[in-house]
C-alpha cells in the first residue's frame, strides 16, 4: 500500500480502511514508513492485531523518516518484519527511495494507490513498477484534489484496476 506522503485526510481514512481490511483478511500489509498513507497503514494493520511488512530505503538502523523509530521499532515487535536493500548507516536518497519503491512493488501481490500527486516521485514509481512486474495496481476513486492527479491518471489511462471500496479489493487479492 502506498500514496502521498503529504495526504488528504480522504486518503488517510481510506488507507486505515483498505489496511485494516486486507489486515483481517490475513494479507500482510506492505508499505514504507514514511508520512502519510504508508504510515496510517502499518498502524491500521497493527490496530487491527496484523503484523505488517515495512520496506526501508536506508538501512536497519534508523528510520526513515527518522521521527518514525517509534513505528519502526513497533513492527517487528507486533511479528512483523523490516526489509532493506541497504546495510546500516546508509542514508536515504533519492536514489534509496526509487529502489525500494520498487522493492515494495517486487514484494507484494498486488499494490493499492491510495492517492498520489503525479509528480509524487515515491509513489508513483511504485505503481510504474508493478506494472512492469504484471503485478495488479489498485485504486480508490480519484478525488478532484490536485494530490489525487497521479492517481486520477492511473486510472483514466485503465492502468490501475478502480476499487471503490476494501471488500472489491479483497475479491482481487
Amino acid at each position: 500500500m502506498t500514496g502521498n506522503r503529504n495526504a488528504t485526510e480522504l486518503a488517510i481514512t481510506r488507507a486505515r480502511a483498505f489496511a485494516t481490511a486486507v489486515a483481517e483478511a490475513g494479507h500482510t500489509v506492505t508499505a514504507t514508513l514514511a508520512y502519510g498513507v504508508d504510515s496510517a497503514a502499518h498502524r491500521a494493520a497493527a490496530l487491527a492485531g496484523r503484523a505488517t511488512l515495512a520496506v526501508l530505503p536506508r538501512g536497519l538502523d534508523h528510520a526513515h523518516p527518522h521521527d518514525h523509530a517509534q513505528l519502526l521499532s513497533s513492527v517487528p515487535a507486533t511479528g512483523g518484519a523490516v526489509v532493506s536493500l541497504y546495510r546500516p548507516g546508509t542514508e536515504a536518497s533519492g536514489a534509496t527511495l526509487r529502489a525500494s519503491a520498487s522493492l515494495l512493488a517486487a514484494l507484494v501481490r498486488a499494490v493499492i494507490l491510495i492517492e498520489a500527486l503525479d509528480h509524487a516521485e515515491a509513489a508513483m514509481h511504485t505503481a510504474e513498477v508493478a506494472a512492469d512486474l504484471s503485478r495488479p495496481l489498485l485504486a480508490p476513486p480519484a478525488t478532484e484534489d490536485v494530490r489525487a492527479d497521479g492517481s486520477a491518471r492511473l486510472l483514466a489511462e485503465q492502468r490501475a484496476l478502480l476499487v471503490p471500496d476494501p471488500a472489491q479489493t479483497l475479491a482481487l487479492l
